[in-house]
């Protein structure tokens, strides 16, 4: 706490401080139920650091906060304004892996009708696979003009 004087009164951030300060001491086994209940009662009734001081002068001093050295970060944090640089992939995506997956079932369709044909003894029937080429060269012309 600032230098205070024992017969000025406490703010609320100070009586939540303290309540935090007992409520860690029950939390860290230094006080038991009834004690710690009765420390809090008395804390919100009291008015002046003079009355404040006895409800903590047994428990030890707080501890600030300190980050694990697990957690810690090895890196600094880079300066304002200062991007780090980012890795460009060595395998740029290719262009339409959807086109890559449905040309595989295109090429499977044409090789289906192909096979028909020749079972037919030559005799074609009507290209039914270009219901499904119609659809791959609408996708892999529209990626065309895209930009990288």
């Amino acid at each position: 706490m600032p230098q205070y004087q024992p017969y000025q009164r406490f703010t609320e951030a100070d009586r939540d401080k303290i309540a935090g300060r007992l409520r860690d001491a029950f939390a860290d086994g230094r006080l038991d139920q009834p004690e710690f209940s009765s420390r809090l009662d008395r804390l919100y009734t009291v008015q002046t650091y003079g009355e404040l001081e006895p409800l903590v002068r047994d428990l030890p001093p707080v501890s600030t906060y300190k980050t694990p050295e697990v957690v810690q970060d090895t890196k600094p944090a880079p300066a304002p304004g200062d991007f780090p640089e980012r890795k460009k992939d060595s395998h740029p995506h290719k262009r339409g892996n959807a086109v890559g997956g449905f040309t595989g079932v295109v090429l499977i369709n044409v090789v289906i009708w192909f096979v028909i044909g020749l079972g037919n003894g030559g005799h074609w029937p009507s290209f039914w696979p270009v219901w499904l080429l119609i659809p791959w060269a609408i996708i892999a012309l529209g990626g065309l003009g895209r930009r990288r």
